[in-house]
């Protein structure tokens, strides 16, 4: 969602002066520390398994 956001305002979704620039800095930091959304996938599909 955070992406779509930036798309909608345009140069303004990079802008610091907009809250959209920091909502889509912190999803990437939070999607970099927690790993991929397919390593994330993986992890759920082994739990699921029971591996």
């Amino acid at each position: 969602a955070a992406d779509q956001a930036v798309q909608i305002h345009g140069g303004y979704g990079f802008m610091d002066d907009f809250p959209v620039s920091r909502y889509f800095r912190n999803v990437k930091v939070n999607e970099i520390g927690e790993g991929t959304s397919e390593v994330q996938r993986l992890l759920i599909a082994k739990a699921l398994v029971g591996r």
